[in-house]
């Protein structure tokens, strides 16, 4: 192959170098302090509720049970409320129980054994093991030998009296749950931050999913389908774990079951829908990429007409996530858009206003009904039922009238008068119209 030419007068350009390594590593630095400024950023809340909490907790036993060094109430209280979305009832009360059983094990072994090298080894073992006889949880066991191994290593001051560690540990988890469940904040704030993490992954498939039909680019929509088979599934499992906090805030928060239950629910409910979606999404983009692929990358604008109506639709979702009444009104307008388009007519012609061949049609038929899928699973997540999200679709039946064959609105009316379908009429469905030994 020859060099590529140049103006005359004009040095060929050089290849751009690979970045050095310190480049690298000034990049990668950059990266990690953005990163790690964002989790701060989003977490300040949380860390200072925790470190309120131990504050509070210590300061009671400090200056009410008169103890010099109160350390057990605040570890209770920190490990209690913790900083996490994930943060549940029962992973609550396993932390608390394990510290409280691991405060009175350590306590009764330093009176029964004393403090010493092999009696640490001791208790931690007899610790551990009665905490997975009693239940099964992982954190219960870790705080149970954790908490009993610092009673057993931590001198004991003479002002210290008997059980005061026991007392200590009991006030930092009261402090704890109480400071929780009153200043866990909006608990629709962890959902809403799910729920745009996973309408923006969904977004930027339809979008590329559009780019690709527009320009007929295989390649843009196995990126695509790469994107979304990466992220999908650990945005889902985010979500979920937000849906399962905030339930638990609304249910024994006394402020948040006042004020969020109900958009607690509508948002967890929301998300059944929008999961199926996303898995619907990952087989759109599937089904797009062995479409592109028969019809030879020609590019069907209509196909992308229609993934830009549903990437719409979905922002429209994300927008109503936002809203305090979690309105659907302005999704289910948006998503009526979007089914207008899912017909095979509409969408399998090319710009050239050419039909596919047997091949791709029936790929492409493939694509339309797993796009009415996805619309079906939006507008049931905006709480229709199955069949009133029915009524936004056109009709896939096949009418034959004279010449003239194809999908109708379904409307009452053209229903009250719409024949039934035939085997022949629906075979036009999943066979090729171009097809010249066919009648049409």
């Amino acid at each position: 192959m020859s060099a590529p030419r140049t103006a005359p007068g004009h040095p060929a350009p050089e290849p751009a170098a690979d970045p050095t390594a310190l480049e690298r590593a000034r990049r990668a630095a950059r990266e990690r302090i953005r990163a790690g400024a964002q989790r701060s950023g989003s977490g300040t809340v949380a860390i200072a509720r925790v470190a309120v909490s131990a504050a509070i907790a210590y300061g009671i036993s400090f200056f009410v049970w008169d103890h010099r060094f109160p350390f057990f109430a605040a570890i209770a209280a920190y490990v209690v409320v913790g900083f996490t979305v994930e943060k549940k009832t029962r992973k609550m009360v396993e932390m608390a129980a394990g510290v409280l059983l691991g405060v009175v094990l350590g306590e009764l072994g330093r009176v029964a054994i004393g403090g010493g090298v092999w009696q640490v080894a001791v208790i931690i073992f007899v610790a551990a093991m009665l905490a997975r006889f009693i239940d099964s949880g992982v954190m219960f066991a870790m705080q149970c030998g954790i908490q009993s191994m610092l009673v057993m290593v931590m001198p004991i001051t003479p002002s210290m009296q008997p059980g005061s560690r026991i007392l200590d540990a009991v006030t930092g988890v009261v402090v704890g749950i109480v400071i929780y469940l009153l200043f866990s904040g909006d608990p629709r704030r962890p959902q809403r931050r799910a729920a745009r993490r996973f309408y923006a992954e969904l977004e930027d498939c339809l979008i590329s999913l559009a780019l690709a039909a527009r320009s007929g680019s295989v390649d843009v929509a196995r990126a695509a389908l790469r994107s979304l088979r990466q992220s999908s599934q650990k945005l889902t499992d985010q979500w979920d774990l937000a849906n399962d906090a905030a339930d638990e805030v609304a249910t024994y928060s006394p402020v948040g079951r006042l004020r969020h239950a109900d958009s607690v629910e509508r948002l967890a409910r929301l998300l059944v829908g929008s999961d199926r979606a996303m898995r619907n999404a990952r087989v759109i983009a599937r089904r797009e990429v062995e479409f592109l692929r028969v019809v030879d990358g020609d590019p069907h604008s209509r196909l992308a007409d229609a993934l830009v109506a549903g990437q719409e639709a979905v922002h429209a979702l994300a927008e109503a996530v936002e809203s305090d009444e979690v309105d659907f009104t302005a999704a289910r307008r948006a998503l009526r858009i979007f089914t207008s388009y899912l017909t095979p007519e509409t969408l399998l012609t090319n710009d050239n206003g050419t039909r596919p061949g047997r091949a791709g049609h029936l790929q492409g038929v493939t694509l339309v009904i797993q796009l009415r899928a996805l619309g079906f699973d939006l507008l049931e997540a905006t709480g229709l039922s199955s069949d009133e999200a029915a009524r936004f679709m056109p009709s896939l039946l096949i009418a034959g009238d004279g010449d003239t064959i194809g999908p109708r609105p379904l409307t009452r009316e053209i229903q009250a008068v719409e024949p039934p379908a035939t085997t022949a009429a629906l075979e036009l469905l999943i066979t090729d119209r171009s097809d010249p030994d066919r009648r049409r």
